[in-house]
């Protein structure tokens, strides 16, 4: 089994062969498909415009295209097929799928508001796939018009909210939520179950996420995580416990 693997440089010998091959700005994304053997590279990319960039996540189809999340600083970004095809402001998260050679992309969008800024970042932190290779992402904003529909929970309630967005394999989005309560919420992880519940994880410094049939009903000191099951339409919450 061949392994993919996403992450940054500041390099302009990355040994690029796929979609980008030069680095576009100081810090670039990049995507690496490795032989099962380990011994050589399929293919590798950067990807990223003219200011930086972050990878943080990917999720792999069984047909070998490769779904990329994470953020971007910059203005030109490359899109195609976009849900959102203009940065909002500052750092929005991303989400691209490449094609199974490494040569192209199939869809490519921003996803952010206003907000966006070191100390109140916005990055999409984890990525998922259902058998339909709908994509869901999960991650955290400062914007408060990070751009929702059919939301769980409509508006930015503290510094940083966790944010859970579903993409169909074509990049039309589906349902965008804010997750969070009135101090600072990230999600870090995402899992989905066959019938497309979103299971999503993360840390809370908030006392007042909306809990329902919890294992814990009560942060119980500065820092906790979260674990929480959203619908597949992405607009209940099925339970939310600390």
């Amino acid at each position: 089994v061949p392994a993919y693997v996403v992450g940054d440089t500041t390099s302009f010998s990355f040994p690029a062969t796929g979609f980008q091959r030069g680095n576009h700005g100081g810090q670039d994304a990049f995507v690496a498909k490795i032989g099962a053997d380990g011994s050589h590279l399929v293919y590798s990319t950067y990807l990223g415009g003219s200011a930086d960039e972050h990878g943080a996540a990917i999720a792999v189809e069984s047909g070998g295209t490769a779904y990329v999340s994470g953020s971007t600083l910059s203005t030109d970004f490359p899109v195609l097929n976009a849900a959102q095809a203009y940065n909002a402001g500052g750092q929005d998260a991303f989400v691209t799928r490449l094609s199974a050679d490494g040569n192209s992309i199939l869809f490519s969008t921003y996803l952010g508001g206003s907000g966006g800024t070191v100390m109140y970042p916005e990055i999409a932190q984890s990525i998922a796939l259902d058998v339909q290779l709908n994509a869901y992402v999960a991650g955290v904003t400062s914007s408060t018009d990070f751009p929702t529909l059919n939301p769980l929970q409509g508006s930015l309630n503290g510094a940083l909210d966790a944010f859970v967005t579903k993409f169909t394999s074509s990049g039309v989005k589906v349902y965008s939520t804010y997750l969070g309560g009135s101090s600072i919420d990230e999600a870090n992880g995402i899992a989905v179950d066959a019938g497309g519940a979103a299971y999503v994880v993360g840390y809370t410094v908030s006392t007042d996420l909306p809990v329902i049939h919890a294992v814990q009903s009560a942060n119980a000191g500065e820092f906790d995580a979260f674990l929480a099951r959203l619908s597949p339409a992405g607009n209940v919450l099925q339970y939310l416990s600390y």
